[in-house]
């Protein structure tokens, strides 16, 4: 134990006291009670040292001093709603549910076992602010190791079971509040990201410091060193509220799935705490027990609204909408095409001179309209003369050239000719592009 106090002074003293030379004189006895004490100075026990500390020289506690291992073992386990049992020899087991913020039904053994014991007065731990039996019991658990300094023969006490059925000693469910405790967690971790039980975290807040973006966050441990480096302890939540409630100097036990972090510039060993139940914490009191173990204030409907809008849609999670069935395909409607003669049908220049002329001239205007080509009007009818007038070729006025040997059609046709008949034929692969939907 880290303190006790002179028997006929009253005066306390701590282990710093212990010499040589002692800083204190007489007999010392429990600063709770009048079980006698005495200093154990600091030494080396299997390889590892042992702090300077106060022991109990002989005989127990008062009945009634909140140090007494028997007392006060007996006392959680009737506060715990069922969870908490002793063995004949002392040992107190917590035994976890599926869910740590379950709260089970008081039996009806505790009350007919203990006349004093008050149902309303135990009922009300499960009320705001929350605090589910399983982690205050722990907490119980933590601030009565935290009076005798968090020695090995009190530790030993204390076992814990979780919803797997195993039996765990406490050190490998509550780690801290020494260095050495959050190393073996890290390095726990290390090897096994995920554990099959949550864990607990004791300490004391040093610091409430805010991120880059303004999000406060705890700062338990800072620079803790391990064989290849250093690393934080810290504890965050996307509500602020969860955060803000407690300040430097309190004690806080955290429970949860922790994690190591490794995006910063220093690993953290981190727990994201998202319900107000997992911060169990207290202040310490010079004389008289700890303050009862609270927690924050729930977090709100519209809190948790909030946070759910403010992230950003990757990380919403919302229901996938209904697909609509696939539209029918919708029949086109077909336009009559025009009956077009064969290019081989068509009258070349050679046979309609005037022709030449009007293919010329609409090659020279280009493709202007872009629109479908106008519809002809039919052509009045004509008398039989007219019409054979019509088609014979104009009568020369140069007298023939004497009969030679044939032309190649080739080089009968000009250049002229040629290009008149290649642009007439793209006028109207041009048209019809453009009047196509």
């Amino acid at each position: 134990m880290h303190r006790a106090r002179e028997k006929d002074s009253d005066r306390h003293v701590f282990r710093h006291d212990i010499g040589p030379p002692h800083a204190f004189s007489g007999d010392l006895i429990c600063w709770k009670c009048s079980a006698p004490f005495g200093p154990v100075r600091a030494h080396t026990r299997m390889g590892k040292p042992v702090q300077a500390q106060y022991r109990l020289l002989g005989g127990d506690h008062d009945a009634t001093c909140p140090l007494n291992p028997d007392t006060v073992t007996e006392h959680i386990a009737r506060g715990s709603h069922g969870l908490a049992d002793m063995d004949a020899s002392g040992v107190l087991r917590l035994n976890l549910p599926r869910r740590l913020d379950e709260v089970p039904p008081i039996r009806e053994t505790d009350a007919a076992s203990d006349p004093g014991f008050d149902v309303v007065r135990h009922s009300v731990t499960t009320v705001r602010p929350l605090l589910p039996p399983a982690v205050g019991t722990a907490a119980k658990i933590a601030q009565f190791l935290q009076l005798h300094d968090h020695e090995l023969e009190i530790i030993s006490r204390f076992r814990v079971r979780p919803h797997d059925g195993r039996l765990i000693p406490w050190t490998d469910f509550c780690y801290g509040p020494l260095h050495d405790s959050y190393t073996q967690l890290f390095a726990r971790l290390s090897a096994t990201p995920t554990l099959a039980h949550p864990v607990a975290v004791l300490g004391t807040v040093e610091h409430v410091r805010q991120d880059s973006n303004g999000t406060p966050y705890l700062l338990i441990a800072a620079n803790v060193p391990t064989g290849s480096g250093q690393f934080h302890v810290t504890i965050r939540s996307g509500f602020a509220s969860l955060v803000t409630s407690l300040e430097a100097g309190t004690n806080i036990l955290a429970v949860g799935g922790w994690e190591i972090f490794s995006g910063g510039y220093t690993p953290a060993l981190r727990l994201w705490a998202d319900e107000h139940w997992q911060l169990a914490f207290w202040q310490d009191e010079d004389d008289g027990p700890a303050g009862q173990p609270r927690c924050p204030a729930p977090v709100s409907a519209e809190q948790r609204a909030l946070d759910k809008w403010r992230k950003p849609p990757s990380d919403r999670r919302r229901t996938p909408r209904a697909t609509p069935p696939p539209r029918p395909p919708q029949p086109r409607p077909e336009t009559p095409r025009q009956h077009r003669p064969h290019k081989d049908l068509q009258v070349r220049p050679s046979q309609a001179p005037g022709a030449v002329q009007s293919t010329h001239a609409a090659a020279d205007k280009g493709p202007a309209a872009t629109g479908p080509a106008p519809t002809e009007r039919p052509a009045p009818p004509t008398a039989p003369e007219e019409q054979s007038a019509a088609l014979l070729p104009p009568m020369p006025t140069v007298p023939p050239t004497p009969p030679g040997p044939a032309p190649a059609a080739a080089e009968h046709e000009s250049v002229p000719e040629k290009r008149a008949v290649r642009r007439r034929s793209f006028v109207p692969r041009f048209l019809r592009r453009q009047r196509r939907p």
